[in-house]
Order: C-alpha cells, then sequence, then structure tokens
C-alpha cells in the first residue's frame, strides 16, 4: 500500500509580494504533483501539503532560498490514504481573520515547549483555553481545559470579553492545531492589555508527534483538516471518519448507533434530515458503492481542503 507524505507549516513574517510568492507556489506544487492547501498573505503564510517527500522538501528549500522565510517548525506525517485530491493556493488580504489592527509580526504569546507546555497547564492558576471550533474540540482536548464552544473563529473576541476573567496579569496558556490560531489568539489579547500569554509551540500536531504518550495530557484525537480526519500519538492516522449528512466527524461508537446510517447520517443529524434528504443520500452512496466498485470517480466524491 503506498503512503503519503505530508508536512504542515506556517510563518508570520512580512512579505512584500505575496501576490509574487503564490504563483511561484502554483508553478512548483504543478510540476512536483504536490497537493493540499497553501495560504499566502502580506503577514504571512500557511500550509498543509501532501506528495513525494523530497519534493515537499524542495518546497520549503524554495520559501526559504527564494523569499527569504524561516519556516515555523515543519511538522511531518505520514497518511496511509490521499489526504488531499487537488491543490488550492489562496491569496488573502491578512492572515488574521479578527476585527481590527492586528499586527502578528511584532505582537506574539510566548512559545513553549511540549515539555515546559505540561508544566504551565498543570499549574491551577493558568487558564487554559482552546481556541479551535466546537467540532474540533469534541473528539480531544487537554485536560483541565476551557472549550469556549466556538463555531468560528471569529467568536474568540466574543468569548474573551465575557467568559475570561478580567485580571490582565492572569496567565494564560492557549493551544490549536498547529498553532496559527493561536498566533492569531495571542495578538488579540496582547492588544487588549493581558500580559502573560503563552501559547503551544508547533501547536496539538508538534505535541503529539514530540510527547510520549505517557507523558501527555492530551485526551482524545486530533481533528485535521484533510481526508485522514483526525490523528493520535506520533501522528497516527485516528478512528474518526466524516458523516456525509453533516459533515461532523463520527467515532466508531456513533457508528454503532442505530442512528447511524453509512453515507447518509448519524447520532447528529438523524433527527434533523427530511426523508427526502435520506432518500438522496442513500441514492447518491449507491452510487460511491457502484463507483467504488467499478474502480472509477464519482461526482459525489468528497473531500477536504
Amino acid at each position: 500500500m503506498s503512503k503519503y507524505h505530508v508536512v504542515s507549516f506556517y510563518q508570520i513574517e512580512k512579505i512584500l509580494d505575496h501576490e509574487r510568492l503564490s504563483r511561484d507556489v502554483t508553478r512548483y506544487a504543478s510540476k512536483h504533483s504536490l497537493l493540499g492547501t497553501f495560504f499566502s498573505t502580506p503577514q504571512g503564510i500557511n500550509t498543509t501539503m501532501s506528495g513525494e517527500k523530497e519534493a515537499l522538501e524542495g518546497l520549503i528549500e524554495m520559501l526559504e532560498s527564494k523569499f527569504n522565510l524561516s519556516l515555523f517548525n515543519p511538522k511531518w506525517s505520514i497518511s496511509e490514504d490521499k489526504p488531499f485530491k487537488r491543490l488550492r493556493v489562496r491569496l488573502k488580504p491578512r492572515l488574521l481573520p479578527l476585527e481590527g489592527e492586528f499586527d502578528p509580526v511584532l505582537q506574539r504569546g510566548k512559545h513553549l515547549e511540549a515539555a515546559e507546555w505540561n508544566k504551565v497547564i498543570s499549574d491551577p492558576n493558568t487558564l487554559v483555553i482552546d481556541v479551535r471550533n466546537d467540532y474540533e474540540t469534541d473528539i480531544g482536548t487537554f485536560k483541565n481545559s476551557i472549550v469556549p464552544n466556538m463555531k468560528d473563529f471569529t467568536e474568540f473576541p466574543e468569548f474573551i470579553d465575557k467568559e475570561i476573567v478580567k485580571d490582565k496579569k492572569k496567565k494564560i496558556a492557549m493551544f490549536c492545531t498547529g498553532g496559527i490560531r493561536c498566533e492569531k489568539a495571542s495578538v488579540y489579547l496582547k492588544k487588549h492589555g493581558f500580559k502573560n500569554v503563552y501559547q503551544l509551540k508547533g501547536g496539538i500536531l508538534n505535541y503529539l508527534k514530540n510527547i510520549d504518550k505517557k507523558d501527555s495530557l492530551w485526551k482524545g484525537e486530533c481533528y485535521v483538516f484533510d481526508n485522514r480526519v483526525s490523528v493520535k500519538h506520533k501522528l497516527k492516522q485516528g478512528t474518526y471518519s466524516i458523516c456525509s449528512g453533516c459533515r461532523v466527524p463520527i467515532s466508531p461508537a456513533n457508528k454503532r448507533s442505530y442512528k447511524y446510517e453509512e453515507g447518509v447520517s448519524c447520532p447528529n443529524c438523524h433527527d434533523k434530515l427530511t426523508n427526502a434528504q435520506k432518500s438522496r443520500f442513500r441514492m447518491r452512496q449507491k452510487q460511491i458503492i457502484l463507483a467504488k466498485k467499478s474502480g472509477t470517480k464519482h461526482i459525489f466524491q468528497k473531500e477536504y481542503n
């Protein structure tokens, strides 16, 4: 069975010509059959891509040599299934999707390595905040962390204003999948006067890759934005899949429910879907099964960006 190399990295740094950078990445990735998503902004880059390891290393070398980027902690992993089915290189006007003027190059929280992270979040006086979306936090998070239950990261300022103590000297430690959302969140907190802001270096992925399971304070699995759906310690592929009815992660336990029907529904959406929707999804699933048997692609092929 073929295995696929996957690399995730980001860099917060002023980029003078992010349009040129995106064009060069598109040409290189297309030439070397790399797949995945790459974001280019004036404030930095963020990507997860898959392909031959030598070609991925070449992409990193190009970004470092041609654009003088010192890439932040690339995280490597292996996927048994094809993580992406196409290439998307996207331009964005800024790295931060929050209202207001924030410069992530100048204002950021202190990065913590995995071992130091364990010590900080074990302190009962530390507020540990999971800044990911609700469908991600549902399948795993750190012990004793605060889960905002956000539908979208843009809800983060409202959560801080309503739920977090006004003591601006309180120690706050944040984490997310790869670190990029914590960069944004820490900028917001620093901008609003919080003094002791920390973040997990390289995010959950870096933690799971480098910390031994016996020393880990992580509970569950980590949602990833590709066809693996979730990963475990040492970044081994997880046990979750995606419901075709509502597009949320579903566990093996979910699949034992009478409300689960492959390609149709899960406990989250079974009672919300109409009979007409379920009938349409069953027809779609039948076409998928027939296509798989014949070894052809089908028009309902799903993928993650």
